[in-house]
């Protein structure tokens, strides 16, 4: 049975988990605890503040890995609960449910790296600002120093 692997309790301006779910990994803890609901919220609240959009295409991406996971859930019930004799009639709906999950996986994973890749970006522009000021006070350090000689 394939169980539904959740991003870790994330808070906001992490990127998405270390490392990308495989298929071979065991079965993750599914989302329950009211800690988790209320990163969750505040994840989303956050996003709101800084772009309402993303807000809403994240909330739209999270809700459809939801419905995935309740519909694999469901096909992976119905194949377990077939007899041998069933179970080649119920497979195309188990495969085709772990698709939809692997596809809404996916989407949600490219929607933290594009967010990380846009956040990234910032860093760099900044930590490029910041060592252009540095580099304008290092000049100006050695003046005053100058003056200070005397020379």
């Amino acid at each position: 049975m394939v169980t539904a692997v959740v991003f870790p309790g994330r808070s906001f301006g992490q990127g998405p988990p270390s490392r990308a779910p495989r298929a071979g990994d065991p079965p993750a803890q599914t989302r329950s605890s009211a800690a988790d609901d209320e990163r969750e919220r505040a994840f989303v609240d956050a996003l709101r503040g800084q772009d309402p959009a993303a807000a809403e295409n994240y909330v739209r991406l999270r809700d459809a890995r939801s419905e995935a996971i309740a519909k694999l859930k469901e096909a992976e019930a119905q194949y377990a609960a077939a007899g041998v004799e069933l179970r080649p009639v119920v497979l195309p709906r188990l495969k085709h449910a772990r698709a939809r999950y692997a596809e809404s996986s996916l989407a949600l994973l490219d929607f933290f790296d594009a967010r990380d890749q846009r956040a990234l970006a910032n860093y760099q522009s900044e930590i490029g600002r910041i060592n252009v000021a540095l580099e304008e006070r290092k000049r100006a350090r050695a003046e005053f120093e100058k003056l200070l000689r005397g020379e």
